[in-house]
Order: C-alpha cells, then sequence, then structure tokens
C-alpha cells in the first residue's frame, strides 16, 4: 500500500505539471507545405476535444480546425474538417461561440463532398482570426441537413504564438 501512495504521489507531482507544460504544444501543429503538390503554403492545425457521431458508419469522429493561407496569397483563411458528411448544398450557417459569449453566426462554404466547411481569405476571416488571439475556447455549432445540431469545443490555448509563426510561413 505504501508503494501504492508513493508511485500515486509521483504521478502527481511530477507527471501531471509535465503534462500541462506540453498541452499547448500538443494541441497546435503547424505545417510547411511549401513545394508540396497542394495549393496550401502553411496551415497551423487544432483537434476538437471532444468527439462527434460520424453517420456514415457507427463510431466517433474528432473534427479539425485549421488556419491557413495558400501559394502566392499571405491572407489567413479557415477551415473546419468535420471528418463526416454535413450537408450537401454549397454552404451552410456556422455559429462561433467565443469563451461563453453569445453565438456569432456566419456563412461557410462547403467541399464537393459535404464535410469540410471553409471560408475563403477575407476580411470577416481576419477579424475571426484576431479573436481566436485573446480567447481559450471556441465553441463551434453546425446543424448537418436533417439532423439535430453538433457542437464541439477547440481549445486555442497558445494560438497566438502559433499564429505568428503562420504568418511569417505565409508573408515568405
Amino acid at each position: 500500500m505504501k508503494k501504492f501512495i508513493k508511485f500515486a504521489y509521483f504521478f502527481i507531482v511530477i507527471l501531471i505539471p509535465i503534462n500541462q507544460g506540453l498541452g499547448q504544444e500538443i494541441l497546435w501543429s503547424l505545417l510547411d507545405s511549401e513545394g508540396s503538390e497542394e495549393n496550401t503554403r502553411a496551415e497551423l492545425k487544432n483537434i476538437t476535444e471532444s468527439s462527434i457521431d460520424n453517420t456514415d458508419y457507427s463510431g466517433k469522429v474528432y473534427p479539425e480546425l485549421s488556419i491557413y493561407c495558400e501559394e502566392n496569397d499571405p491572407n489567413i483563411s479557415i477551415r473546419i474538417d468535420w471528418k463526416r458528411h454535413i450537408s450537401s448544398f454549397n454552404k451552410t450557417e456556422i455559429g462561433m461561440k467565443i469563451d461563453g459569449k453569445n453565438y456569432t453566426w456566419m456563412s461557410f462554404n462547403l467541399d464537393k463532398k459535404g464535410q469540410i466547411s471553409f471560408q475563403n481569405p477575407s476580411t470577416t476571416s481576419n477579424e475571426l482570426v484576431r479573436k481566436f488571439k485573446n480567447i481559450r475556447n471556441l465553441i463551434v455549432e453546425i446543424e448537418p441537413y436533417s439532423e439535430p445540431a453538433i457542437n464541439v469545443v477547440f481549445n486555442l490555448s497558445g494560438f497566438a504564438s502559433h499564429l505568428e509563426k503562420l504568418e511569417k510561413l505565409c508573408s515568405q
């Protein structure tokens, strides 16, 4: 029993602070795609903290938020890969709640498969990205066609420092 208590103490005192310190780095992945086949120049990704149901098969998926720029265009774009079918329409409305405030509803385009919602570089995208710099949690709501609403939470801790790196890559 004493060994168990010592092990538990070690785990709490040593390992948990280490994992919390690494947390911000684990939340974000920055990809420099220069010279790749795709049109994306650089991309900053974050995976939601909670899963959602996938209607195509019985399983769970974790949507992914991407902030990116394309080749020869330093402007920032926003994309959410829902990892499942959302709608067959070309556009959809997405609500974003920034740290507990009211939802702001915006129109997003959808890819041909109806799984990825995105905004092309615009004033709206740039304003939204600037708001992301000052928040910790981003709650996103979407209502798939003929289904109840889906809510996901993205932890944006450390976003501001990662955004600076992305902007440097996009401006090269």
